[in-house]
């Protein structure tokens, strides 16, 4: 018996030197690798608003009756009257991004101009306008029309131009008053 019992602890101590040796030799083989560093959050600035609305380039007999108002993110309650063939009314006025990231326009609404008129061809008065009303909202820098997916690049400015008119080319004139509503724009900028 003392010699499966010297047996087993020969095997034993055998097992337990390969047991040591292979932790050895992994170790000497193995790499241990770190990652280590830093993160902060700069919060980003995000505003985009109108500023600078120009005083009305006026052409023809067209009047301004209400100026219009101003605030970081309106321009509204003008009111202005066109009498003839040639009349306009333009303002222009800055869009600027003075936020940190890129602004977008995601919703561009311009309406088509609501014509009444008044008196007994109140019918076909209003048609004549409104079909020869000209309603547009252009960049200043090269005309092109304002629209959907326009970038506006954080930190800078793009000035427009809102115009009204009556074209020149126009042959019919309304016999009695029109009224022209429903010249809201809506311009929603999203983060690029």
């Amino acid at each position: 018996m003392s010699r499966k019992r010297n047996t087993k602890i020969i095997m034993a101590l055998a097992l337990m030197i390969a047991i040591i040796g292979l932790s050895v030799g992994f170790a000497a083989m193995s790499t241990n690798l770190q990652i280590t560093g830093t993160a902060r959050m700069d919060p980003a600035n995000w505003e985009v608003k109108f500023a600078n609305l120009s005083t009305p380039i006026i052409t023809g007999d067209a009047t301004v009756i209400t100026a219009p108002t101003l605030t970081d993110t309106n321009i509204g309650t003008y009111q202005v009257e066109l009498t003839k063939p040639g009349d306009s009314i333009t303002y222009t006025f800055d869009v600027t991004n003075t936020g940190t990231i890129n602004a977008r326009i995601t919703t561009f609404t311009m309406p088509n101009p609501t014509c009444t008129g008044t008196g007994t061809s109140a019918t076909a008065d209003a048609t004549i306008v409104c079909n020869n009303l000209v309603y547009t909202l252009t960049y200043t820098a090269n005309g092109a029309t304002v629209g959907l997916n326009d970038i506006l690049p954080a930190g800078q400015t793009r000035n427009m131009t809102l115009r009204i008119s009556y074209p020149s080319t126009v042959s019919v004139l309304p016999n009695n008053l029109v009224n022209i509503t429903d010249l809201g724009i809506t311009i929603v900028y999203m983060q690029d």
